[in-house]
């Protein structure tokens, strides 16, 4: 992008106006290339924004600049001479659609993330000198990384989820049920359990060693069951995890530390089944209410001979 920071325009437009000036391209292509342009633009603002105002169409025009740009420098590798051969024998939609084609990589790695990131992401003004190969490949990074929480939250739920699972697109979700998924695998070991998931019996044995344990026997339990957990994960796994900082176990510890009301927070930081198949209390409809039978819900655990 240095020559579209020096001239103070993107890429494109400055590859357009040099093989114009310089007679490379020829009358009729030059305006050829500004009526597909057009055309690309009214079509974008047609398929994706509304053409209620005027604005929506020049920032239809601005998206197919943005795209087009990303595709011509994907092509040409920075090399202006190189751009203006593919321009040339190429055409622009032929640019235009190898910047789509890049764009459309990230619903690849991501469905859901490619559904957050807006089309106008890519618009470019005509004096915007904004690296769009940069933002792109800001993008892919974050949609590989959105990728791989939806792989850690399956992988981690396919051992410690005690219910059915349900898929939410929303990473703050993910990131929250796969804490609680965490929680509950620290919590096992910490009683010694080999199960995976709680039953009755299970969480009430936790909640007893809970309530008569030093705090200091606890936290000194909790810190070795944390690296018990973590010697269980593949390397990958436990990379990730640590980066998004999902083994810090900071609320874990801070309830075990402070020794109060276990009994009142622990169920909402372990993975307690959401959807069950004899929910005991008809306003259980996902989650703790919060109501005087709070404590009966406790009974969605596995029975004893799950």
């Amino acid at each position: 992008m240095r020559i579209a920071e020096l001239r103070n325009h993107p890429f494109l437009l400055l590859i357009l106006k040099d093989g114009e000036n310089d007679g490379y391209f020829s009358e009729e292509l030059a305006h050829k290339i500004k009526q597909q342009l057009i055309d690309m633009s009214l079509r974008i603002a047609s398929d994706n924004l509304s053409i209620i105002y005027a604005d929506q169409i020049r920032k239809g025009c601005e998206i197919v600049l943005g795209i087009t740009n990303l595709g011509l420098l994907d092509l040409c590798g920075n090399d202006s001479e190189q751009a203006k051969e593919i321009i040339k024998t190429q055409g622009i939609v032929y640019c235009f659609r190898a910047g789509w084609a890049k764009y459309a990589q990230l619903k690849k790695i991501s469905p859901s993330y490619f559904e957050s990131i807006s089309l106008n992401s890519y618009a470019l003004g005509i004096n915007d000198t904004s690296d769009i190969s940069a933002l792109h490949a800001s993008f892919m990074k974050a949609g590989y990384k959105s990728a791989k929480l939806l792989d850690v939250y399956k992988s981690i739920a396919d051992s410690y989820c005690a219910s059915t699972l349900l898929i939410d697109e929303d990473e703050e979700v993910l990131i929250f049920e796969l804490q609680r998924f965490l929680n509950s695998a620290v919590a096992l070991l910490m009683i010694g359990s080999d199960k995976k998931v709680f039953t009755s019996s299970i969480y009430q044995n936790l909640i007893d060693y809970l309530t008569t344990t030093e705090s200091e026997v606890l936290v000194e339990n909790l810190e070795a069951s944390i690296v018990q957990l973590k010697a269980q994960l593949s390397l990958i796994t436990k990379n990730y995890l640590q980066e998004i900082e999902l083994l810090d176990f900071s609320e874990f510890k801070g309830i075990i530390s402070q020794h109060v009301d276990v009994e009142l927070f622990m169920p909402e930081i372990l993975e307690l089944p959401i959807t069950i198949s004899n929910e005991l209390n008809d306003d259980f409809d996902g989650g703790y209410d919060f109501h005087s039978d709070d404590e009966d819900d406790i009974a969605y655990l596995r029975p004893d001979e799950y």
